[in-house]
């Protein structure tokens, strides 16, 4: 009876004691989970489903790119390792290296999910051990979301490659990039470069001030942007100076451009500001890029050009197809 009793009370405890731990792990403000080698999932934490946004009640024993709506899992195969990405997918990886090595794992992980409007990317650092349960091994999962510092982490990188003062791109992004055309080889690349230089912008400085002239700058670079697709390019190479790179475009198309944005910028500063605001253009057209083996040369020539034109008048454009004009710059 004494034993009976001990045995009662032992059971009492350990029972307990389960449902304490498994509270905790509920609440847990991390999202855990644990899984078996094919990724079917033992447990899953309340944290882990609210972050990916799962609807799913009871996940046990469903695979877990299922449950969480893995985006590399085409429609109507709904366990991990039935697509053709997940052999690279880290989180198979970290479940092999814990359950097949027997040794912890950590890893940077970037997963993609669905829901029913659309994908979403989150960032996650992964940890995981191994654990034993009735006998057979499972991994234990940690997900900690560090997505809101990897978008910081984006923004600041984004930032450390533009000019702030007019969102282009700065000089020594808008140099790498061109370099990185000129070296890439490629059979069918051929652009159109294009270097502008503002008109009498110290006279604009001197009569309405620095802050009208940034103001232009600023402007300038909207309008441009605004004209210009989104493989083509604007940086600012320094000063009142910027290039333009007009990828897979002649040189007539690309001074068209440059001649609308032109308008559109007079026309914006023409009741603000009582003398022109124009610039002066040059433009060289790279048909391809096997055939230029410097971009310092590149930049020499279309800076030639761009002098013609100051000397010819000022708010036009050279080229080899010759001179257009944008407008009557005298003031």
């Amino acid at each position: 009876m004494i034993n009976r009793m001990k045995r009662i009370t032992t059971d009492l405890v350990s029972s307990k004691e389960r449902t304490f731990f498994y509270d905790l792990f509920q609440r847990s403000r991390i999202g855990q989970v644990v899984v078996d080698r094919n990724l079917d999932i033992l447990y899953a934490n309340n944290q882990m489903l609210q972050c990916l946004q799962s609807k799913v009640q009871n996940p046990a024993n469903r695979s877990f790119g299922g449950v969480f709506n893995c985006t590399a899992l085409p429609d109507g195969r709904r366990r991990c390792g039935e697509a053709e990405r997940c052999g690279n997918c880290k989180i198979w990886g970290c479940t092999r290296q814990i359950l097949l090595d027997e040794t912890p794992a950590q890893d940077l992980i970037q997963y993609s999910f669905r829901t029913k409007t659309s994908s979403i990317e989150k960032w996650f650092q992964l940890s995981g051990t191994q654990v034993t349960w009735r006998n057979k091994q499972y991994a234990a999962l940690t997900f900690s979301d560090i997505s809101e510092i990897k978008c910081q982490e984006r923004c600041l990188k984004k930032k450390l490659t533009l000019d702030l003062a007019t969102g282009t791109l700065n000089k020594t992004s808008l140099m790498n990039s061109l370099r990185q055309i000129l070296e890439s080889g490629e059979k069918n690349c051929h652009f159109t470069i294009c270097m502008i230089d503002f008109d009498h912008f110290k006279l604009l400085n001197d009569r309405y001030g620095h802050l009208m002239g940034d103001k232009v700058l600023e402007v300038f670079s909207e309008i441009a942007r605004n004209h210009i697709r989104k493989d083509d390019m604007i940086g600012r190479y320094g000063g009142e100076e910027f290039i333009f790179i007009f990828y897979k475009t002649g040189q007539r198309q690309a001074l068209q451009i440059l001649g609308r944005i032109h308008k559109e910028l007079g026309a914006y500063f023409s009741e603000e500001i009582k003398i022109p605001v124009t610039f002066s253009a040059g433009a060289v057209y790279v048909e391809s890029v096997r055939g230029v083996t410097q971009y310092t040369d590149l930049l020499g020539d279309v800076d030639r050009m761009l002098y013609q034109a100051k000397e010819q008048g000022r708010g036009r454009a050279v080229s080899s197809i010759g001179e257009i004009v944008f407008t009557g710059s005298a003031i």
